[in-house]
């Protein structure tokens, strides 16, 4: 059974990623940097890799594992990573070598359902580094978020994780900031309802475009995000 509050279909995620919102460029310039680089310690697990463009740009000579719920097949990988089409939760760390770093960049949405099985599992995978990237919340994301849970039953937005990961410590942290830049207001509320995880009828759809007018000059507003380093303490 899978583990997942709600999916996503592969021309989501391309069209947020590749036509509306900068941000994997700017995590795979900030990624790049050699800060960040030398913490990742292969092989590298990336969970919900997506069309797996950021490890395969960052460290396309070291061994990763792409895993993800859907097939991003057409994505051309390197040489040495390997793509497994499933659930996080199937995933059996006796498969590959010993998995020293665990690199999840907006996926945790999908994973956090139950803390409890999500820091097990990772226990269970046992990494050397946990590499994260996630939103702040803050700014109109957060009246976002909070529209959203106030209109829907089970919204699914990326929210802070207090209790995640357990026995690891923050090693470094960088903030940085991306824009979401639509054409129109009604393109730009279909990428709200993409990062809310939310399927809205006609009505409710109005009420997120008229949300969205009365809060932005022009379709577009900004992201505070943050890549994370956790270290094994102990």
């Amino acid at each position: 059974m899978t583990k997942f509050k709600n999916s996503i279909n592969e021309n989501d995620v391309e069209i947020f990623k590749e036509s509306y919102c900068n941000e994997n460029s700017i995590i795979i310039q900030l990624l790049k940097e050699n800060t960040f680089y030398r913490h990742f310690a292969e092989p590298i697990l990336d969970v919900g890799s997506g069309m797996g463009d950021i490890l395969s740009l960052v460290v396309p000579e070291k061994e990763v594992i792409h895993i993800d719920v859907n097939d991003f097949s057409k994505f051309k990988l390197p040489i040495k990573h390997k793509r497994i089409t499933s659930d996080f939760y199937n995933f059996d760390p006796k498969w590959f070598d010993q998995i020293n770093t665990v690199f999840i960049a907006h996926t945790l949405q999908f994973i956090d359902d139950d803390i409890e099985m999500l820091n097990n599992k990772i226990l269970d995978i046992n990494p050397q580094n946990i590499i994260t990237v996630t939103n702040e919340n803050n700014d109109f994301m957060a009246t976002l978020i909070n529209w959203s849970f106030r209109m829907f039953p089970k919204p699914n937005p990326e929210v802070i994780l207090t209790d995640f990961p357990l026995n690891y410590d923050i090693h470094t942290k960088l903030p940085f900031t991306a824009t979401l830049k639509c054409p129109d207001f009604e393109i730009l509320a279909n990428q709200v309802c993409y990062l809310m995880l939310i399927e809205p009828n006609s009505e409710q759809k109005k009420m997120l475009v008229n949300l969205l007018k009365q809060n932005l000059q022009t379709p577009t507003f900004t992201i505070n995000q943050t890549i994370k380093i956790y270290k094994k303490n102990g």
